[in-house]
């Protein structure tokens, strides 16, 4: 195998690719590394850890077909580091070295058995068939899969639900004591409805993949236990957490005791400074009192000392006392966009939130219990 390949396309390719190939710490296995693969006129890099497959293409001039099997930490600290906008990558077929040279400098990294390598399978047809785009798709995930639970017990919890109906594509997440919901419109409609529980952590690698800069065309295919998602030159394959998810819709509440429509910033700020108290507590309990033209918000550590402020708001219905973990409080503030957002509940009840004037966000907190 001989390559040419420009130093930002190299390093394009291996970041892509990085977090799957060096998700074993390291060990020098075949769920771990990536695979270099020149054939057919195309420059492919791929990393594969069962739980997630992803092959980017690579622009460079093929000089000698061939591949090679690399698990090398240090090969993308070295490449960014490169002396050379040019980079010559070389490998014999019988030899276990590939030289990578660049400037002056020559690295002669190690290399293992290609055919150990478990290539990422390409998933053409499956049940059902999407098409939205990359800022669309990262808006969804980015919204909701904070609200995921880490508790291993439950791990239908740990993932984000897709459920995708007719012209609408929808995400939710929730830990069963907060929950995130987040709507989009599809151009196209879908022809076979789409339901699946896609692990956060995986969510979280395929947004740092997506483009945001300019919208691009993302494709969705689910087949068996697996989505397939591919858009410009990448490839990845994610698997899926099997079970039922709850229905969601069940748990939104829609009856309420008041409403209060508050600035988003000035609410953000009294959050944070009763949070400075309360965080050292346990659950991170907030005290909001609503009524009389402003929310009433307190805090307190037995072992420090006592918080309180105000924050001028409109409210219409009664007025009510009730506790929430601030933290998840300030994590629905921060996805919430709008100059002022609404909040409705009712007494010992999950609370709404939503940006002023806007459906395709709902997020849900429950209340806690205090002496």
């Amino acid at each position: 195998m001989k390559l040419i390949l420009k130093k930002e396309d190299l390093n394009k390719g291996l970041q892509t690719v990085q977090k799957v190939a060096q998700n074993k710490n390291n060990n020098l296995t075949s769920e771990n590394g990536l695979l270099i693969k020149a054939m057919n006129d195309v420059i492919e890099f791929q990393a594969n850890d069962y739980d997630m497959g992803i092959k980017t293409i690579v622009p460079g001039i093929i000089e000698e077909k061939g591949e090679a099997f690399v698990a090398n930490p240090y090969l993308m600290e070295l490449t960014r580091k490169l002396p050379s906008d040019e980079i010559e990558i070389t490998k014999k077929d019988a030899d276990t070295q590939m030289i990578i040279k660049g400037g002056k400098l020559k690295f002669e990294c190690l290399t293992m058995n290609p055919n150990d390598f478990n290539e990422v399978e390409i998933l053409e047809n499956g049940y059902s068939h999407f098409t939205t785009t990359s800022v669309v798709l990262k808006d969804l995930i980015d919204n909701t899969s904070y609200a995921c639970a880490t508790d291993v017990a439950r791990p239908i919890f740990m993932g984000t639900y897709l459920d995708v109906q007719g012209d609408t594509i929808s995400m939710v997440a929730t830990d069963t004591h907060r929950l995130a919901l987040k709507t989009a419109p599809l151009d196209t409609p879908i022809e076979n409805p789409l339901q699946a529980v896609i692990p956060s952590r995986l969510l979280t690698e395929i947004s740092r993949q997506l483009p945001t800069d300019i919208p691009e065309p993302v494709e969705i295919t689910a087949v068996r236990s697996y989505l397939a998602i591919k858009f410009g030159n990448v490839y990845i394959r994610t698997r899926l957490i099997e079970g039922e998810f709850p229905n969601y819709r069940r748990v939104i509440p829609t009856d309420f005791q008041c409403s209060i429509t508050v600035g988003r910033s000035e609410f953000t700020g009294a959050v944070e400074r009763a949070s400075i108290v309360a965080k050292d507590a346990q659950y991170n309990v907030i005290n909001f009192v609503f009524g009389d033209g402003e929310i009433h918000l307190m805090s307190q550590n037995p072992d420090y000392g006592t918080i309180e402020d105000y924050v001028a708001c409109q409210m219409t219905g009664e007025p009510l006392e009730i506790s929430f973990n601030g933290k998840f409080i300030l994590d629905i503030l921060k996805h919430c966009h709008d100059d002022e957002v609404v909040l409705n509940t009712r007494q010992n009840s999950p609370m709404l939130v939503q940006d002023k004037g806007n459906e395709a966000s709902v997020f849900v907190v429950t209340p806690m219990r205090t002496k």
